[in-house]
């Protein structure tokens, strides 16, 4: 019974074995008819136009691509908070040249009788009592939004 067993066995190996081997080993024909039709084959073909191919076998194992790792909630956290940071910083530096510019159209403002404003036509005018007051009006109203208490200008 033994004796059986091993044969078996060994028979087994031996066709595991041998099936590599004898795949290695075909060849595979590859030829194109009257009709521009290609065909492939492992029995040589009547005509002599044709071309024999080669099989390689492989037993490498295919390796698993690397499943990309997310980051921890702690990590994700950390970095939400660094572009807060960051963004924060750039709005910081945006509003006070916001606030700056808004001072600076208020000194203007106050500081000549005559203000003189391009028109979308390209002519130069003089702006009116009126329109002199609503720049002032929007310009304190700049202030108010871009500039913090220590910055503002009475």
């Amino acid at each position: 019974m033994c004796i059986r067993s091993s044969a078996f066995v060994a028979i087994c190996s031996a066709v595991m074995f041998s099936t590599s081997a004898i795949a290695k080993d075909i060849a595979i024909y590859r030829w194109v008819d009257e009709n521009n039709v290609v065909h492939f084959s492992q029995q040589q073909p009547q005509d002599n136009s044709f071309s024999q191919l080669t099989t390689f076998a492989s037993y490498k194992e295919r390796q698993q691509p690397q499943k990309k790792q997310l980051p921890s909630v702690d990590e994700q956290l950390s970095q939400h908070e660094i572009n807060q940071a960051e963004i924060l910083a750039k709005n910081k530096v945006i509003a006070e040249k916001n606030c700056k510019a808004a001072q600076l159209n208020i000194k203007m403002l106050n500081s000549f009788n005559k203000i003189t404003i391009l028109d979308p036509d390209g002519k130069n005018r003089v702006l009116t009592d009126k329109e002199k007051k609503a720049q002032v009006t929007l310009s304190n109203k700049h202030i108010d939004l871009y500039c913090n208490n220590s910055n503002k200008q009475s």
